[in-house]
Parts: structure tokens; C-alpha cells; sequence
């Protein structure tokens, strides 16, 4: 049986933080040195089913469907990737770690690229919950961007 190499899928999750478009940034740059492919992974806590209902009272900045945001966070992201390397989009519902970790194992994935949070020095020390999480069960090499901001 021949092995593939080990980071021939690199997966970003991305929210359309600073911090997660780095990542794709970082990812886009090792994806094309490695002819990779890049999978972006948007996790909403929605889904189809809360889509629907009558919320005409909330501001249309807040009522959105889950695949609109998606679709809007998807295209913020894609523009940062060099021209050739292979890219392709997954929306999922559901607690971003939770299905984060689960997605890196459905999709063998060898390399987690995962914008970090530090909004402080003294946050500095702290990583986001999901980047945190991610880090300490992810089944593969998980490497943190910050936003140089």
C-alpha cells in the first residue's frame, strides 16, 4: 500500500476573524510549496432548521441564513490563497470544536491550520477555546497563526 504523503489535505477552520484569515494566509503559502489542497471549514451553530421562523423585528445584520454568512466568510477567505493551489468549502452546524475535531478524522487530514485569539499581552498566554481544544485532541499536526495586528 503506498503512502500519500503526510499534508496533502491542510484544513483551516475559518470564522472571519483577523486570526482565521491569517490562517489561510499561512495555509495557502505551505499549500503551494506542498501541492496541497486547502479545505476551509466554516462551523455556524445553525442550520436549515433554524433558518426559518419570523424574526422580522431583529436587524437584518442579525437575521441572515447560515449559508449566506457562510458563503461571505468563504469568499473573504478564498481571495487569499495563490492562484493554483486546490481549495474546496464545507459549511457544517454544530459546536465548532466538536465538529472540527470530527471533520480532521472523516477527511484524513494531516495538517490543522487554526487562527489563535490574543487580544492582550496577559491574554497572550490564552488561545481560544476551539483553537485550545483543537490543539490538544486533533489526530494531526495542528499549527496556530496570529494576526499580526
Amino acid at each position: 500500500m503506498e503512502e500519500r504523503p503526510k499534508y496533502t489535505r491542510i484544513l483551516v477552520p475559518v470564522d472571519g476573524s483577523s486570526e482565521s484569515l491569517c490562517a489561510v494566509d499561512l495555509a495557502g503559502d505551505i499549500a503551494r510549496m506542498m501541492h496541497a489542497a486547502v479545505y476551509l471549514l466554516y462551523v455556524s451553530p445553525f442550520d436549515k432548521r433554524t433558518d426559518m421562523g419570523d424574526v422580522r423585528w431583529l436587524p437584518k445584520s442579525i437575521v441572515r441564513s447560515a449559508a449566506e454568512e457562510a458563503n461571505e466568510i468563504f469568499a473573504a477567505a478564498e481571495v487569499l490563497l495563490p492562484e493554483g493551489v486546490a481549495c474546496d468549502r464545507f459549511h457544517r452546524s454544530g459546536v465548532p470544536a466538536e465538529v472540527i475535531l470530527r471533520f480532521i478524522d472523516e477527511m484524513d487530514i494531516g495538517l490543522v491550520i487554526i487562527g489563535g485569539r490574543k487580544h492582550s499581552r496577559m491574554s497572550g498566554i490564552f488561545l481560544g477555546s476551539v483553537t485550545q481544544t483543537v490543539l490538544e485532541h486533533a489526530h494531526s499536526s495542528v499549527l496556530i497563526a496570529g494576526s499580526t495586528k
